[in-house]
């Protein structure tokens, strides 16, 4: 075919085309919850006066693992993560100066950050997705910045007070 040929084609097509459905239109379908990220299924009972952190290690398992999971510098595995992140300074050159979960001030925890900024201080929105950042749903950010803002309390029976994995022990109890 002729340039000419495909580009009479390629506008017979577009113009064919319409914003009115080919076939029967569905009536109840207005009635239909649009469909919904599945990342937000930790929402679903959001109203609870308390967040456990065992519902935010639920959004560590679900979206951070393949990146921040055994063997990466920030650990969010079960077990590790609330150690790797409280009180923790975030790593160099990505700190901005700040601290990954600051108790009590969601504003100050690079996390929350990272997770609620489309432009944080450095780098990319978190997480990322293959080739850009893929942010969570706003009510799953929300959690977290609730979890932080109540304290980052731990679900550990050692209140998260225990010694970080990487912390070098000298054999003394």
């Amino acid at each position: 075919m002729s340039r000419r040929t495909d580009s009479a084609l390629l506008l017979w097509l577009v113009s064919s085309c319409s914003a009115q459905p080919s076939g029967p239109v569905d009536a109840g379908a207005a009635d239909r919850a649009l469909p919904t990220d599945p990342r937000a299924a930790v929402c679903a009972d959001a109203d609870v006066d308390s967040i456990a952190f065992t519902r935010v290690q639920q959004i560590f398992d679900f979206n951070c693992l393949s990146c921040h999971g055994y063997g990466a510098p920030l650990n969010l595995v079960a077990g590790q993560s609330w150690k790797d992140l409280v009180g923790q300074p975030a790593p160099s050159p990505d700190s901005c100066g700040g601290t990954l979960v600051a108790p009590g001030d969601p504003g100050g925890s690079y996390l929350y950050e990272k997770l609620a900024s489309p432009a944080p201080c450095y780098g990319a929105q978190m997480p990322l997705g293959e080739f850009f950042a893929d942010p969570l749903p706003s009510c799953v950010v929300a959690i977290v910045g609730q979890w932080i803002q109540e304290g980052a309390p731990s679900s550990n029976e050692d209140g998260g007070t225990g010694p970080r994995a990487d912390a070098a022990t000298d054999g003394s109890p």
